[in-house]
């Protein structure tokens, strides 16, 4: 399911999200490839020989995913109070 590992990162906006999901493509999207992206991060820090350079590359990609989470949250929510 692509939106629990977005509501277990973001926790305190979980019901936040889960109201959205129906409703925003753009939210459903990212949390999608959020899920991939972490997947792809625990699968790259189990292999053996561990490959920095892409742990490194996918680390970061979860870190981003995860502001543009919040940044949409945030630019959502500013539109429907302005």
């Amino acid at each position: 399911m692509p939106l629990s590992a977005a509501l277990a990162r973001f926790v305190d906006v979980a019901d936040l999200i889960k109201s959205r999901l129906h409703t925003d493509e753009v939210l459903r999207d990212l949390c999608e490839d959020y899920r991939l992206a972490r997947e792809t991060l625990t699968r790259l820090r189990k292999e053996k020989p561990k490959n920095s350079s892409r742990i490194a590359e996918y680390a970061s990609l979860v870190a981003e995913t995860e502001d543009e989470i919040i940044r949409h949250l945030l630019d959502t929510e500013g539109r429907k109070s302005g």
